[in-house]
């Protein structure tokens, strides 16, 4: 062998390897595939990430309110005879429109909202994925706790399946009552739009009194019920 001849150079895969011994070289292949199984891994990961979507949370806005994700997933379809039960569409001071739906922890049960005249409701329309709907509802227990015989608070769950709309309330504590709005024909009704929440503030005789889009905050809430003859003190 020639000492004085320079080293030969081998060609793997489009790699140059430089007068490396047989098992430097092999040790090199495989770590250069190793690296490449990574580089595929992650990337598929982030095509999954960015295809797939994350419905469980909503763009907010600038008013406070959340709108909701593309794509909604698992939205149940309408259960017979729900919807809105007449043609009116929402007016300050005229009887607020009437609506069955059906309850949201027991799917045999239909309620409507005339079932509560006689005492004074809010009517909450929310959802899992919005934020500020997370904000207010513990706000809404709080006074459903304070006038136990006097209010309701009516939460309608846009377009969501049944675990969603229980297991936002559920995680905030929220036992008041609440029926789904499965393919949002009342929320049309009731002019409820994209951004949520939307909260309806009815007296005990089914007149509608009041309204927000957005979060309610504390002082708005004592503000309201108010109105419908409920002087009530926020605790934060």
């Amino acid at each position: 062998m020639n000492r004085g001849a320079p080293a030969r150079k081998a060609r793997s895969g489009g790699f140059i390897l430089d007068g490396a011994p047989a098992a430097s070289q092999t040790s090199r292949l495989a770590g250069f595939a190793a690296l490449g199984l990574a580089l595929l891994a992650a990337a598929t990961v982030t095509v999954y990430l960015f295809t797939a979507g994350d419905d469980s949370a909503g763009a907010p806005v600038e008013d406070g309110t959340a709108t909701s994700p593309a794509g909604i997933r698992n939205a149940p379809t309408a259960a017979p005879d729900t919807g809105p039960l007449d043609s009116k569409r929402p007016e300050i001071s005229r009887p607020a429109p009437d609506f069955a739906l059906v309850d949201a922890r027991d799917g045999s049960t239909l309620r409507r909202l005339s079932d509560y005249r006689g005492k004074a409701v809010v009517v909450n329309w929310y959802a899992s994925w919005c934020g500020p709907c997370r904000s207010e509802i513990p706000d809404f227990q709080e006074a459903q706790d304070a006038f136990p015989d006097d209010l309701v608070v009516l939460g309608v769950n846009y377009q969501e399946s049944r675990e969603r709309a229980v297991d936002i309330l559920e995680v905030l504590y929220a036992s008041y009552p609440a029926v789904l709005d499965s393919t949002g024909s009342v929320a049309d009704q009731w002019r409820v739009g994209s951004g949520l929440p939307v909260t309806f503030f009815v007296d005990r005789d089914g007149i509608l009194r009041g309204m927000k889009t957005g979060r309610v905050t504390p002082s708005e809430l004592e503000a309201q019920l108010a109105t419908l003859g409920l002087p009530y003190r926020a605790a934060n």
